[in-house]
């Protein structure tokens, strides 16, 4: 439900408020730390480009799908199995017999079991994928969180390269450009190369095979100095 307020009413309910907090005895406990006090530096993330040039989750994505593939297969056997059963049974047993209806039950038994497979398998599938994702973008932010804490950036924002390149014949293109957050960035603003440079660093390390491949990747960069030296970056 939308509601609206005039001006006057606004201005009522924060002379409410306000008078409410005076009359309210003073039970606040001082925050541990201060505001922060002066300039705040801040960095953008293409968070979409990194998902792409990720080092594992695509792979492994790609591996569920073909999981599922296959067990959506085996699940479509079962059901052309149970159809030709049921085809059988029309034609070789009497409507009227016990053994029609034995045999009816035994199928519904089976087809039964078959949807529960199915969904079942559908909640496994679905888990695994979000695990994954969860995993992945868990790394991705660890990978932010390190660049961030070198480099002594107050704020990392998360943007899209993609919202830049608005094209007027992509109508699509247009739409999802008028949606961005970043109007404007000055350069040096964007540590994405930097991130995704220590987030295979991270993988490497653990002894994780990762794809270096990967169609549409963002362009590696030379090992950033994680040491509060700046290298380049705009602070």
């Amino acid at each position: 439900m939308l509601f609206r307020f005039s001006l006057a009413t606004v201005a009522l309910m924060g002379l409410g408020t306000a008078s409410v907090f005076a009359q309210a005895p003073s039970q606040n406990v001082p925050p541990s730390q201060p505001p922060k006090n002066g300039p705040t530096s801040v960095a953008l993330v293409d968070v979409g480009a990194i998902i792409k040039a990720h080092p594992t989750m695509n792979a492994e994505m790609e591996k569920i799908k073909a999981e599922m593939e296959a067990a959506h297969d085996a699940i479509e056997n079962r059901r052309k199995s149970l159809l030709t059963e049921s085809e059988t049974i029309v034609k070789n047993y009497d409507p009227n017999t016990p053994d029609f209806k034995q045999k009816q039950e035994e199928l519904l038994n089976k087809e039964s079991k078959l949807r529960v497979d199915f969904l079942g398998q559908e909640k496994e599938f679905a888990e695994k994928q979000a695990k994954v994702v969860y995993d992945s973008y868990t790394d991705i932010n660890e990978a932010i969180k390190t660049v961030a804490t070198a480099y002594k950036y107050d704020v990392v924002l998360r943007y899209s390269k993609e919202q830049d390149e608005m094209d007027p014949k992509k109508p699509q293109s247009v739409n999802f450009g008028l949606q961005r957050d970043v109007l404007f960035q000055a350069p040096g603003l964007d540590i994405t190369d930097y991130v995704l440079w220590v987030l295979r660093d991270q993988y490497i390390k653990k002894g994780v095979p990762i794809n270096t491949t990967t169609k549409g990747a963002v362009p590696q960069v030379a090992q950033p100095p994680l040491n509060g030296n700046n290298n380049g970056l705009r602070r």
